[in-house]
């Protein structure tokens, strides 16, 4: 994408901020143009991403070395997403439909989400849709030179969102020999509270002519989680109701 972890309830995940990169952005600097250009190739592989109308992602997450939970993130075209964290005795849901979100959680039932809540959730739709259309979730990328990651020598991109989106500007290190994904900053408001949430991404192979990575670690505030996926699939059948607000979901005992 979260928080993959239920404690906080921005849902926007971690990670699949880094399923996809770039493409299409625009730029006053052309270098920005090549960079990006270059990172679409990397994960694109099959040329193929224009053609994938869903994805379904699962990730197992860790916390030492015992899991945490298992999130499945589900996009749609027109920013459909359904993020579920599942664990031992609870389950957690936001989704939204394109125009309005909302919240399930084992314990405190129903809620529809606010305006802000559903514009990070959108943003993360349009973000980690392998289709998205970037130059207009982000109003301009620019380069801000060169930064180490995990040891590897990257550029430093810094992506600025739409006006339309009440998010934060999120920064991206690129592998500077293969142009892929290394580590994201992003950061959100939760109850006034701004969390800074840091990715680092590994492990990346190919699955049906899209690079992914099989292996995320995530620093949220002091939690440390490591995630690790499970199944990729492109073009499943959704039904558009998984992304509706349910009508029968009732608060848990």
């Amino acid at each position: 994408m979260k928080k993959l972890l239920l404690m906080t309830a921005v849902a926007i995940l971690f990670v699949s901020a880094g399923c996809n990169c770039p493409c299409g952005l625009f730029s006053s600097e052309g270098s920005v143009n090549s960079i990006v250009a270059q990172m679409n190739k990397a994960v694109d592989v099959a040329g193929k991403a224009s053609t994938i109308n869903t994805a379904i992602i699962v990730y197992d997450s860790y916390h030492g070395s015992k899991k945490n939970s298992r999130v499945t993130l589900k996009l749609k075209k027109e920013n459909k997403i359904r993020l579920e964290v599942r664990r031992k005795n609870s389950l957690m849901i936001r989704a939204s439909n394109g125009k309005i979100g909302w919240e399930y959680i084992t314990g405190k039932g129903l809620r529809m989400l606010n305006a802000q809540e559903l514009s990070e959730l959108q943003f993360q739709a349009a973000y980690l849709a392998p289709s998205a259309d970037l130059s207009k979730l982000f109003a301009d990328i620019k380069l801000d030179g060169s930064e180490k990651a995990a040891g590897i020598d990257c550029w430093k991109l810094v992506a600025i969102p739409s006006s339309k989106y009440q998010t934060e500007p999120v920064i991206m290190l690129v592998d500077k020999k293969t142009y892929m994904l290394v580590r994201s900053n992003e950061k959100y408001k939760k109850d006034k509270k701004v969390i800074n949430i840091t990715t680092y991404f590994g492990d990346y192979e190919e699955l049906d002519g899209i690079m992914i990575p099989f292996m995320m670690v995530s620093q949220i505030g002091e939690k440390l989680l490591e995630s690790k996926l499970v199944s990729a699939e492109w073009n499943t059948q959704i039904l558009d109701s998984e992304f509706d607000t349910p009508k029968t979901l009732s608060k848990s005992k």
